[in-house]
């Protein structure tokens, strides 16, 4: 193994650590001493990545986001075809995360209160989408309204407040992706502007 893959897998191994001990306790309780123990690396390895926990935190954060961005795949060159493959793996997504990430989710959303700065690649994420919306006419209205009732949904069972059932969810996951099909098969007309 070169010195670039053992360094990548130091810090994938780092990562993976961390997000586990995220999983199991609270953001509070990590150490970056307790991180680099779990993932077999010595303290000038994790140093080599992550000089403090907040730059550790960062990159956990920036990892779910291209998490999310990887799920959409390879995005086609019309902006419509995209927003429309963009929103149909977003709903997906969002239905497809588990206890174990919701957990993560709320542990670094908790650790905010500490390191505000872990929400700006968040923001960076949601302004470049707005952009892309911005692209296609008469489809921001449904975009801004799916993508936030999949943030809701998520949301509200990650801090645990709602519990939806299997039924419920897959009916939620149903409407948004008939909403989206309709959308961009021209049958829903965008609503009109105040």
């Amino acid at each position: 193994m070169n010195s670039h893959s053992s360094r990548s897998s130091h810090r994938k191994a780092l990562l993976d650590a961390a997000e586990a001990m995220i999983t199991e306790g609270k953001v509070s309780e990590l150490t970056l001493e307790a991180v680099a123990s779990t993932a077999g690396v010595t303290r000038g390895g994790l140093i080599y990545h992550f000089k403090t926990r907040e730059a550790l935190l960062h990159a956990l954060v920036e990892r779910m986001i291209e998490d999310v961005a990887e799920y959409a795949g390879e995005v086609p060159a019309d902006p419509a075809q995209a927003l429309e493959k963009f929103l149909t793996a977003r709903i997906h997504y969002a239905f497809a995360i588990d206890a174990r990430q919701k957990s993560v989710m709320a542990n670094l959303l908790a650790a905010t209160a500490t390191y505000p700065s872990l929400l700006e690649p968040v923001r960076r994420m949601y302004n470049r989408g707005a952009l892309d919306m911005a692209q296609v006419a008469g489809s921001a209205g449904l975009t801004l309204s799916v993508w936030t009732a999949l943030d809701g949904m998520v949301m509200l069972e990650m801090l645990n407040i709602r519990q939806f059932s299997d039924s419920e969810r897959t009916q939620m996951r149903d409407t948004l992706l008939e909403l989206v099909r309709s959308q961009f098969a021209g049958t829903l007309t965008a609503s009109p502007q105040r």
